[in-house]
């Protein structure tokens, strides 16, 4: 279907925007319509709901809706195709940057690599944040013809939730969030950044250590005679072989990082640490990070890219060269505080400190969910995002939330957990949500 490509202009044109349709397979039971996002940004809603037969919803949900899966803006089948120049040119302009950016020279490359988007996409690439998609989701409304619809969104998809109810609050029937990330981060104060920064990161860094402290048998390949930890600052010397391997600058690190997420990938770590170390061998991590960069870096370019578009929108005061300022404090304040993860250096400059040639309209909210019921999973076990974040979302930003907590070695707990499955067929099928604002679920092997 088409949309309008940007919606203060809409004379301005239209985009294509992918959408399909999985239909309740009990239809005398049939409530009405789900739209469900997978996360991202960039994940495809409609290879989400191609995938519905494998069952990867429960058959409570899959019986009593259509459900509607969509490709946001700049996403698989949708317009526009997702660009930053060629394939590396983005990557190599930024490669001739060194922070602290000061010289006129890396400012002129950084701007040159924020325009390559524009310069590749038109106007639209600047149109491709969360504001604009959760607009593009009431137009699918209204081509459904459904006066309200029912949301189901995972990871990302949860920002995608609270931007739709916010916008358009009579348009949902209930909602309820999963892996839930809160979209409006503190940002007033540099302080503040920096301790949402830390927040962010802190998880991984964790993770990190718990992954090499379980390498605590002589069979590990990374045992050390016990000191997995000294063998990992050996091997990471050598991340500049993922790097090359994947062609992008901190693939090494996202290829350690894309170990952690479950215990059953940490003997993958252990490995790739030894092929490295041991044989120069950089596939096993090359082919970790490939799972966030794909054959090339585009799907990470995107994430950065409607992350960055985001935050222009949410912190229009925070101008390039409070941007700039920040960067730097963060590097120096990561370093200190998560040595192992600063071993990989994973900081490389990016467009995004450029965007305020192009940057979207602010939205000055409040962006609190416009009232609407929504219930939202928070996992000390998540992997990706906090459990703080998801407890943030309900107590500081949504005027209506409800704050489902448990425990759950996975990023997304649907449908994996009986308890949270039962909460969530309460409120998407009954329209019940918890009877107290903060509920827990036990964990479940």
């Amino acid at each position: 279907m088409r949309v309008p490509a940007d919606y203060r202009h809409p004379e301005a044109g239209s985009i294509r925007v992918a959408v399909n349709v999985h239909r309740a397979t009990l239809p005398s039971e049939r409530i009405g319509y789900l739209l469900v996002n997978p996360g991202g940004p960039g994940e495809s809603g409609v290879e989400l709901v191609h995938y519905l037969p494998l069952g990867i919803f429960t058959d409570e949900i899959v019986s009593h809706f259509d459900i509607i899966g969509f490709d946001p803006r700049g996403v698989g089948d949708s317009d526009p195709a997702f660009a930053c120049g060629v394939p590396g040119e983005q990557l190599e302009l930024l490669a001739t940057i060194e922070e602290p950016i000061e010289t006129p020279d890396e400012i002129a490359a950084g701007e040159a690599a924020a325009n390559l988007c524009i310069e590749s996409m038109g106007p639209v690439g600047a149109l491709l944040h969360s504001q604009y998609v959760a607009n593009d989701m009431d137009e699918i409304r209204k081509a459904l013809g459904a006066d309200q619809v029912s949301y189901l969104g995972f990871s990302y998809g949860s920002a995608l939730g609270v931007w739709y109810a916010t916008l358009f609050p009579g348009s949902v029937r209930a909602m309820v969030l999963d892996g839930a990330d809160n979209p409006v981060d503190p940002a007033s104060t540099q302080q503040e950044r920096i301790d949402e920064a830390i927040e962010e990161v802190a998880p991984i860094a964790d993770l990190l250590g718990q992954a090499l402290v379980a390498c605590d048998d002589p069979l590990c390949p990374i045992y050390n005679e016990g000191d997995p930890v000294g063998y990992f600052k050996q091997s990471v010397t050598k991340l500049d072989l993922v790097n090359d391997a994947v062609n992008h600058p901190v693939a090494g690190f996202f290829g350690v990082v894309s170990t952690l997420y479950s215990e059953t990938t940490w003997p993958d770590l252990w490995q790739g640490l030894f092929e490295l170390n041991e044989r120069n061998d950089p596939s096993t991590l090359a082919g970790f990070a490939s799972i966030q960069f794909g054959p090339d870096p585009t799907a990470a370019r995107f994430i950065t890219h409607v992350n960055c578009l985001d935050g222009w929108v949410l912190y229009p005061e925070l101008d390039r060269a409070t941007l700039l300022d920040d960067s730097v404090v963060i590097d120096t304040i990561f370093e200190e505080m998560f040595p192992l993860l600063a071993l990989m250096d994973p900081s490389f400059p990016s467009a995004c400190l450029f965007y305020d040639q192009f940057a979207p309209d602010p939205f000055y909210g409040p962006l609190d969910g416009g009232g609407v019921p929504i219930l939202v999973i928070g996992n000390h076990a998540d992997p990706f995002t906090s459990f703080s974040e998801s407890e943030e979302l309900v107590t500081e930003v949504l005027s209506n939330g409800y704050l489902l907590e448990t425990s759950h070695f996975s990023h997304v707990v649907y449908p994996h957990n009986r308890c949270i499955n039962d909460h969530i067929h309460s409120v998407l099928i009954d329209g019940v949500y918890p009877t107290e604002r903060w509920s827990l679920c036990e964990r479940e092997e």
